[in-house]
């Protein structure tokens, strides 16, 4: 008969295979999804137009736009969410999304632009599906870290994948991104079958950490009453994180022309993956900490390091001091410390922290509904009114402005749960 010891002991062996699991398939789900949504950056489109923008623009605006519009499809739909059809919404949304691109290519501009919408409807709600597998669990802080990593890492490989087809397979740049879709389809159903072995969380974890379950519309609007002040300075800290991102991103081989023309396609995983290991490093020491609070308001501080990193990096790019690559390499470390902490930490421990009844995927899609609206305006700000300005400049000035201002924000929001936590703990 076994003692209690080796019991204990085969428990936290379980513990830590059920981590690693979900961690691996949390990550390689949405490693796929970026395969779909990320391919399109990795052209540029040269001399055609649409819609009196340019074509490449179009495109992003209208795959942002329909990634906006699933947001805020996903603020009821992923807060009701139950978890039988997980899966089969995951494979249907993504499915979606690959036709969306080889219809792309078929039809003729500028009416191709418009299935640039369907691609971002239908990706726009794979991560609150992602994350409804891994919530609420002791270890989620490390699995959402790992899940994070793609922000950063997956851009970077999409777009050397899609650069190798365009220069070493001769496939047009319209046709890339379908392309590019059937590379990841073979690994998008080993992902998903490896995603539905993930158990639920112990009875344990749900006494830590609080049980999720869905909330209605009235408890919706009530939890934000609650934590307005708060919820208003996450969601501003969350706008400007989500432009510079998107720009950076959907924008990162205009930019690199500027600076380094010319530039082998391994420069961008090159980048991006040595981001992506700084700050998986960094934030994995966010992640092992019990007191929820205390954890909330170190993310703070981290989030301040970020917007900090990205107003000297812009403001060095602009005077023209240092290394263009390296300072990149640096803003790219410091947004994704502040959006990853912010995006996969902060609200897990929030509602932990405050004992809110409910789940993280309503306050996520509340959040990211407006950012990427905000995102889709200051594209088309840049393409209608700043038409002599290259990407690169205006990335820099928008890099300026946006750390000062976030500073200033989350400083707020650091002082404003801080005192709530006190007032509701006294």
């Amino acid at each position: 008969m076994p003692t209690t010891a080796t019991l204990l002991r085969r428990a936290k062996q379980n513990s830590r295979k059920d981590m690693l699991l979900s961690a691996f398939a949390a990550f390689l789900t949405y490693f796929c999804m970026y395969g779909y949504r990320k391919a399109i950056g990795a052209g540029t489109y040269d001399g055609l137009s649409a819609l009196g923008i340019s074509f490449k623009s179009a495109l992003i605006i209208f795959q942002v736009l329909g990634y906006m519009s699933a947001k805020f499809i996903g603020i009821p739909f992923i807060a009701s969410l139950k978890n039988d059809k997980r899966t089969l919404y995951i494979l249907l949304l993504i499915s979606m999304a690959h036709l969306s691109l080889l219809l792309m290519a078929l039809i003729p501009l500028p009416y191709n632009v418009l299935l640039l919408f369907i691609n971002g409807l239908g990706l726009g709600l794979i991560w609150g599906l992602v994350f409804s597998f891994i919530e609420g669990r002791r270890q989620t802080d490390f699995i959402a870290l790992m899940l994070s990593i793609n922000f950063i890492f997956s851009s970077g490989v999409i777009k050397t994948i899609g650069l190798y087809l365009i220069y070493n397979w001769n496939i047009p740049e319209i046709n890339m991104p379908f392309a590019v879709g059937c590379i990841f389809f073979p690994l998008l159903i080993v992902s998903l079958l490896l995603l539905n072995k993930v158990p639920p969380p112990t009875d344990e974890e749900k006494k830590e950490r609080g049980i999720r379950t869905p909330i209605t519309a009235h408890q919706r609007v009530e939890l934000f009453r609650l934590f307005m002040p708060g919820l208003i300075c996450i969601i501003s800290i969350n706008l400007l994180l989500t432009i510079l991102r998107e720009i950076k991103d959907n924008y990162s081989v205009e930019i690199i022309n500027s600076i380094r023309p010319n530039s082998a396609p391994s420069i961008f995983t090159l980048m991006e993956s040595l981001s992506a290991l700084v700050v998986l490093i960094f934030l994995i020491s966010l992640s092992g900490l019990r007191n929820h609070i205390r954890s909330l308001l170190r993310q703070h501080l981290v989030i301040i390091s970020g917007f900090l990193a990205i107003s000297i990096c812009t403001v060095m790019l602009y005077f023209g001091k240092g290394d263009p690559i390296s300072l990149l390499v640096l803003f790219t470390i410091g947004l994704y410390l502040s959006y990853n902490t912010l995006q996969c930490l902060f609200f897990e421990r929030f509602v932990a922290a405050f004992k809110v009844r409910g789940n993280t995927g309503f306050f996520f899609y509340l959040m990211d509904s407006i950012a990427y609206l905000g995102s889709c305006f200051l594209i088309l700000n840049k393409e209608l009114n700043h038409t002599t300005t290259g990407w690169l400049t205006y990335f820099i000035g928008l890099g300026i402005l946006f750390g000062i201002l976030g500073t200033l924000i989350t400083l707020f929001s650091w002082n404003y749960f801080n005192n709530k936590y006190a007032a509701q703990n006294t």
